[in-house]
């Protein structure tokens, strides 16, 4: 990863702080960060995402 794409994101994630302090194992993790992201799954329907699927337990009668 370039010093430049690095300085970008840090920016952009409020960690300008540890791209100075800690460049080289910044960099090291974006390029982590990005293999697993590209190892995720792209081809969901929007009725499969989390917050769609997600339902709320009933409550039974006696509890309510």
């Amino acid at each position: 990863m370039e010093q430049d794409e690095a300085a970008r994101i840090a920016k952009a994630a409020g960690v300008t702080r540890l791209l100075e302090e800690h460049p080289d194992a910044l960099r090291s993790a974006l390029k982590g960060a990005a293999a697993l992201a590209a190892r995720l799954p792209k081809d969901f329907s929007p009725g499969e995402e989390s917050a769609h699927v997600f339902r709320l337990p009933s409550v039974p009668e006696g509890q309510r």
